[in-house]
């Protein structure tokens, strides 16, 4: 199920979305793509994004004690909740 984000954690997702694509990337790297934001925030924006559906997070292959984080496609987040909304 995917839900919807608020409009602050939406711009900088769609920043990251440029960067990225379906690439996975890791927190440093996100960290330097939003060079304004301390790490605090990344990581609510990022907890925003997984309970929302949007962000996928797993293990480093490499280093088990770090993540890699993978965005859902934009489109396929909007056919989901468009499908999600004609079936209510």
């Amino acid at each position: 199920m995917v839900n919807p984000i608020p409009k602050w954690v939406w711009r900088r997702y769609a920043k990251l979305w440029q960067k990225f694509k379906n690439k996975s990337f890791t927190f440093e790297q996100a960290q330097k793509e939003l060079k304004h934001l301390d790490r605090n925030l990344i990581s609510v924006m990022f907890n925003e994004l997984k309970n929302a559906g949007w962000l996928n997070v797993n293990l480093s292959e490499e280093d088990t004690r770090k993540r890699v984080y993978t965005l859902n496609n934009p489109v396929e987040i909007v056919e989901k909740v468009k499908n999600d909304t004609t079936k209510n």
